[in-house]
């Protein structure tokens, strides 16, 4: 997750080509799916480059603290929001039974990546970037907005700030991590490019790599788990555990696994919580 301004390019760029066409097919959803475990392969590949001492100290910790998060998260949201009345929305893309790629083959696609990282070593250049574009570009073009669900975007929001807030305390309180680098890891909302680097400077790069663990693996530990809980936590859900990266990196799975529907409640959320992070880390490191 960055500020880059092509990001957005490239979900508009879609919507506008969906809406300006009424063409659609299944290719679309393959093709983002596909997309989508090549992006996983990169992402593990920048993992898997980091030194092996440092990486495996880290993990553990950061493993606890990100399923904490979205685990308290998922609670609030179902606290907060109103029953689901109805079926489930039907899948905007193709069932997960006919496309090549699986839940299991996103978590492969991890691992190569990291496995791919260690030995190779060097770095995925602007693979990532160009791999998040095309994704948006294929998100944006089955993009449904509807806006008469603005209004419950407070769900997610405030599910995902409830989560930050519980686990924070938790591990400042028990001390498994300073108090400044449990709050700027937590209220980052899986904006690990901010999180990681900023703590870092701030308060050391131990704890710098903590807090870009913890929220990698939320980002994709949302995108592993939501065929599975999609139909169960719906967008609302998704939109909370995806935090900030909800209005790109996880929006697909939102609005593939959880309802095709959510996209305005996923974008709303995804702006308000990564405004909130960028306002937010600073302060809280000041304390450090």
């Amino acid at each position: 997750m960055s500020f880059d301004p092509f990001l957005y390019v490239a979900l508009v760029a879609g919507f506008a080509v969906g809406r300006a066409t009424t063409w659609r097919s299944p290719v679309v959803g393959q093709a983002a799916l596909l997309t989508v475990a090549i992006l996983l392969f990169l992402l593990g590949d920048s993992l898997g480059r980091l030194p092996g001492a440092t990486l495996l100290a880290q993990i553990p910790l950061a493993v606890v603290f990100a399923g904490a998060t979205l685990a308290v998260t998922l609670l609030a949201v179902r606290l907060l929001a109103r029953p689901a009345t109805g079926p489930p929305a039907p899948p905007n893309s193709v069932p997960l039974r006919t496309t090549l790629i699986t839940p299991a083959g996103f978590l492969a696609a991890l691992l190569a990546g990291v496995v791919v990282g260690k030995l190779l070593g060097g770095g995925p250049g602007q693979g990532t970037e160009y791999a998040l574009y095309a994704l948006l570009v294929l998100v944006g073009f089955d993009l449904q907005l509807d806006l008469a669900r603005l209004r419950s975007a407070w769900v997610p929001i405030l599910a995902a700030v409830t989560g930050a807030l519980v686990v924070a305390v938790a591990f400042g309180a028990t001390r498994l991590v300073p108090w400044s680098a449990a709050f700027s890891t937590s209220f980052a909302f899986g904006w690990y490019s901010l999180a990681g680097p900023l703590t870092a400077v701030r308060v050391g790069p131990a704890l710098g790599l903590f807090a870009f663990l913890a929220n990698f693996l939320r980002e994709n530990l949302t995108m592993l788990s939501a065929p599975v809980l999609g139909r169960k936590v719906r967008g609302d859900g998704l939109a909370a555990m995806g935090g900030a990266t909800s209005m790109d990196t996880t929006l697909y799975f939102v609005t593939r696994y959880g309802d095709p529907r959510a996209a305005t409640v996923a974008l709303a959320t995804g702006v308000v919580l990564t405004t909130a992070a960028g306002l937010l880390l600073p302060v809280l490191l000041s304390v450090a």
